[in-house]
């Protein structure tokens, strides 16, 4: 019986875009916590891990697709 995953093209992700897409998943639970307890400062620091994680995706994403296309 082979799995379904043999057939699938894997697709390799950077450390730095899964080390952004981390950062992104933490902060964003990080500000639900914050927010559901009223803490304004754990809610904050979600949201600044949020954006640093965003950016180390997106930055990560284009250096890729830039080393691709030369």
């Amino acid at each position: 019986m082979s799995s379904s995953n043999s057939n699938k093209k894997v697709k390799r992700m950077p450390g730095t875009a899964r080390m952004g897409l981390t950062l992104l998943l933490v902060g964003a639970i990080l500000v639900g916590v914050g927010t559901y307890v009223n803490r304004g400062a754990i809610s904050l620091y979600g949201l600044i891990l949020v954006i640093i994680g965003f950016s180390t995706y997106m930055i990560s994403s284009i250096v890729l697709a830039r080393r691709k296309r030369n």
